[in-house]
């Protein structure tokens, strides 16, 4: 319900002692309340969404600083005083900002920045706020107001996302960096890791003038200078001392003004935290920028080593160039932990990154995160990478890997809680609910943990370099597939073969680039004409397709694509991209099936006729096997909204019988669950015919 301005009368006071201030159970709810009345007001103000984000932002620091400079005794002037209007409120609230902000951090703060809110919406959010303490309530209050104010902005603007503090907290604690270290976050954001990097230290230095002389060595840089400003702003007031925040495109070193190239250089940092904006829509394009890194030029496999090319690529993803930039700025031995989105640890296409990685240092762990981890901002799935810069590279070494399943909060960023049985929330010794949050002592965990052992369940595991297969560095890979395939390859009654040694062996049809062939995307606009079913992902499931789609289309465009598809009774459909749970599932084509047109996220397999080796019907069979399932899952990248398997469908190995007679076994029974199904089916349709008839 709208919040008038006769709400706010006759709420003041003669004034609100420091001490009398509250802790909030939950300062982010607050924040989202304040939201709330914001949009119901909206109409009223003339200020756009970033504008009015900053000037909360703002309007906080004043709180903020308010509450540092008061004593508790003290009254604190960020709260609404006995009779005190809009208007009068408004300009003591200038001033305070002007005194408190402004003049103490004139360096950061330009002369002609003010608080510009509209009169009743600063009134509404001094009468939330007016009442709690946020140094009591959070220790990186901007935390909680970006993720509520300013993380859609950013999002939209330049794919950068809100990091939760449960994932800056475990990541830097994960490489507890050491007192006298320098530290560096390249996309610092509004300083989220900062800011738990200075309570870290703080926590082993015990004098306050170190303690202050401690930030000193933390460094950042942000392209967006709104961030920057509040980033050092942030950080100095919280430490009372001094940093170093930059405005500058961390990738263009060449750009950089002449303080940031004084102090920001290459070989010179311990240690590095970041979570740097990623996404194909904000590709790094110039020439004069991807001529500088290794990663910015193409990369080819010869003789299954990747080498760097000359070329430079058209393109590339920033969060790609950005691993490269760390490394540059990190000296011998220091230490990287970074945010990336999962493809990058098990795409094919990207094995060169790993090359580059691997020829640089050495992967010291790989947190594989939930896919909830950034939601409600985005379902991209990531992974932390923790790395050390080395010289001299140990031919093998342990790594570190983790399976984050639970990340407190579910799709919607709500709070989530363990529970018992019955679905009640389970509650700590105190009674308070507790939260489903694997991330907590995660870093003592992983100190523990074990070796890899394929006869053991593992979450939390180390494994050996030289264990690490095909560059795949995904976690789930190796306790949900590498385990049962060990098992599988010591058993002399199967045989693995990949798919990709079935198409070599001319036993699956491939087409001329190696790969198995796919559909394609016939258009909307042929959509209607005629009556061919142009079968998509969602038409396929419980091994048959639903002729039924909606999407058909004429004789014509069917003719067009007859000869290129060439679908035949017997060949297989497997979903390749699309929802997470579309991918894998598989359809036999019969007979009724091949007046057809597949689309492009689809692929076709073919089993070449005279093999006595395998045949249609137990090659359904083995693509539906859990094993193979479960290996498509791991291979399987979310991208934005659309997840897929690729090319990497090729690496899937499938375990089949060494016995002849159990693969005729398998078959047969197959066969006549297909026939069976069929046969189902044209009932259905004659039944049909005939109701309509009489």
């Amino acid at each position: 319900m709208p919040v008038h301005i006769t709400d706010f009368l006759e709420i003041g006071s003669n004034g609100i002692k420091k001490e009398d201030l509250i802790k909030s159970p939950n300062l982010k709810k607050t924040f989202i309340s304040i939201n709330q009345h914001l949009y119901a007001k909206l109409k009223q103000t003339d200020t756009d969404t970033r504008t009015r984000s900053k000037e909360i932002i703002n309007l906080l620091l004043c709180k903020l600083t308010d509450e540092i400079s008061k004593d508790d005794n003290e009254i604190v002037d960020f709260c609404i005083k006995k009779g005190e209007s809009i208007e009068d409120l408004f300009e003591r609230i200038q001033k305070l900002f002007e005194k408190n902000v402004k003049e103490k951090y004139k360096d950061i703060i330009s002369e002609n920045e003010q608080i510009s809110l509209n009169k009743e919406l600063l009134y509404l959010i001094v009468k939330e706020l007016q009442q709690i303490s946020l140094l009591k309530s959070s220790k990186d209050i901007l935390s909680d107001a970006f993720e509520i104010f300013v993380s859609k902005i950013l999002k939209d603007e330049g794919g950068q996302f809100f990091t939760p503090p449960n994932i800056i907290e475990f990541m830097v604690h994960y490489l507890d960096p050491t007192v006298d270290a320098k530290l560096l976050d390249p996309g610092c954001g509004h300083g989220g890791f900062l800011l738990e990097v200075k309570e870290l230290l703080w926590s082993k230095i015990s004098s306050e003038e170190k303690r202050i002389n401690s930030i000193s060595n933390l460094f950042g840089i942000d392209k967006d200078l709104f961030l920057a400003k509040i980033s050092k702003l942030y950080l100095e007031i919280l430490s009372n001392g001094k940093s170093n925040i930059f405005c500058e495109d961390s990738l263009d070193p060449k750009s950089y003004g002449t303080q940031a190239k004084e102090v920001i250089k290459d070989n010179f940092f311990d240690y590095i935290f970041t979570n740097p904006p990623f996404g194909v829509k904000i590709p790094i394009n110039d020439k004069e920028i991807l001529k500088d890194y290794k990663l910015g030029h193409i990369w080819k496999n010869i003789g299954d080593e990747w080498k760097m090319q000359e070329k430079l690529v058209k393109q590339q993803p920033p969060q790609v160039l950005f691993i490269e930039r760390c490394i540059q700025f990190l000296k011998d031995g220091g230490k990287l932990g970074i945010v990336l989105p999962e493809g990058i640890f098990g795409n094919p296409t990207d094995r060169y990154i790993w090359e580059y990685l691997t020829s640089n240092g050495k992967i010291l762990a790989i947190i594989s995160l939930d896919q909830n981890t950034f939601q409600p901002y985005t379902c991209n799935k990531t992974s932390i990478l923790f790395f050390q810069k080395l010289n001299n590279i140990p031919a093998d070494y342990t790594i570190d890997f983790a399976i984050v399943e639970n990340v407190g909060h579910d799709k919607d960023g709500k709070v989530s809680y363990k529970l018992n049985k019955d679905g009640s929330k389970k509650l700590d010794s105190a009674g308070y609910p507790i939260v489903n949050d694997d991330l907590i002592g995660l870093h003592l965990k992983i100190r523990k943990a074990e070796e890899f052992d394929y006869l053991k369940e593992q979450k939390i595991f180390k494994i050996k370099f030289s264990q690490i297969k095909d560059k795949i560095f995904i976690p789930i890979y190796y306790i949900g597939v590498e385990k049962t395939l060990k098992r599988l390859a010591d058993d002399k009654n199967f045989t693995l073969l990949s798919i990709k040694n079935l198409t070599n062996q001319k036993i699956i049809y491939t087409n001329k680039g190696g790969y198995l062939p796919r559909g394609d995307e016939i258009g909307s606009h042929v959509y209607g004409l005629g009556d061919i079913p142009f079968i998509r992902t969602s038409e396929i499931n419980n091994w048959e397709i639903n002729l039924d789609s909606y999407k058909k289309t004429s004789e014509e465009v069917y003719k067009h694509y007859k000869l290129k598809q060439n679908i035949e009774e017997g060949d297989i459909l497997l979903v390749k991209d699309g929802g997470p749970n579309l991918i894998g599932k598989t359809a036999y084509i019969t007979s009724l099936d091949t007046k057809i047109i597949i689309q492009s996220h689809i692929f076709q397999i073919k089993v070449l006729e005279n093999n006595e080796f395998i045949d249609s019907y137990l090659l359904l069979y083995l693509l539906n096997l859990d094993i193979v399932q479960k290996q498509i899952q791991a291979i399987t990248f979310v991208q934005g909204t659309i997840a897929t398997i690729g090319n990497r469908i090729m690496d899937v190995i499938l375990p089949i019988s060494s016995d002849i007679n159990k693969r005729k076994e398998i078959s047969e029974y197959v066969k006549k669950i297909v026939d069976d199904k069929t046969e189902v089916r044209k009932n259905i349709s004659r039944l049909s015919l005939e109701s309509f008839n009489n």
